[in-house]
């Protein structure tokens, strides 16, 4: 389609817009207390899907046109917590240059102290400094740094009006499911990488090849193939994943049981 890059990404940006339109419809008209509570723990539960799909966007552009970027990305940052030069700063520019080095990695899964962190203290860890370490990265790239704060600015101004004007709805609509989202991507960031130390890159990422799972996070678990090729549109990782698997030991598969990953026997 004209505007789109990919018409891959038709049917999902669709998904995700219309997802954004129900929150403001939930967000302005007051059912009840139960029909919010309900709602947000449906919302919850897709925005933490929507996650990886904000991540997609940061690699390749989903629009042709920026301003039509812009306005995803302003969607993107309500449904999941994450400003998308914030993503460009912490996770194209540092994790995907030093995920095998643990002592520069933004996202790194060992402590200060060379010890694993636990999957809950790297969660916690990594979320709460996510947009100081974006803002360190920055200092380095002065250019993007400047866009990173444009757009913080521009979200905070519109979180400040929304809290200002429906400050309850805001709470339940729209941070809760926020704030969940950026714990689960970060949660799913620590197994892609933990425990693995190798300057090659086959042997450096876990990767889940089941179906279902990669169909709701845009085969974001061919992970070795994402790391290999980072530009590479989403939608293109699975044919790309063919041409190496052959390199990639079993030992380095993982398998997706709902809220935690076991390693495949």
């Amino acid at each position: 389609m004209f505007f789109f890059k990919y018409t891959s990404d038709i049917i999902p940006v669709f998904v995700f817009i219309s997802l954004f339109v129900l929150d403001v419809y939930m967000y302005v008209i007051w059912l009840s207390w139960t029909s919010l509570i309900i709602y947000s723990i449906f919302s919850i539960i897709t925005k933490g899907f929507i996650a990886a799909w904000n991540h997609h966007h940061q690699h390749v552009q989903t629009f042709c046109l920026p301003i039509l970027n812009r306005l995803l990305e302003v969607m993107y940052w309500f449904q999941t917590g994450v400003v998308w030069y914030g993503w460009v700063l912490h996770h194209n520019l540092w994790h995907h240059a030093h995920y095998q080095d643990q002592k520069k990695d933004e996202s790194a899964w060992q402590s200060p102290k060379w010890k694993r962190y636990h999957p809950l203290m790297y969660t916690w860890v990594v979320s709460i400094t996510a947009y100081y370490r974006s803002w360190i990265v920055g200092s380095k790239h002065k250019n993007i740094q400047k866009y990173f704060l444009f757009m913080c600015c521009i979200q905070a101004i519109l979180l400040a009006i929304l809290i200002i004007l429906q400050p309850l709805q805001w709470v339940i609509i729209f941070f809760l499911p926020m704030i969940t989202s950026l714990l689960v991507t970060v949660y799913t960031t620590y197994h892609h990488h933990s425990w693995l130390e190798s300057d090659d890159p086959y042997q450096s990422s876990y990767n889940i090849i089941e179906p279902r799972y990669n169909f709701l996070t845009g085969n974001l678990w061919y992970h070795t193939a994402h790391h290999l090729k980072g530009s590479l549109h989403w939608s293109k990782l699975p044919e790309f994943h063919k041409t190496i698997e052959h390199k990639i030991e079993k030992k380095y598969y993982k398998k997706y049981n709902f809220l935690w990953y076991s390693q495949e026997k």
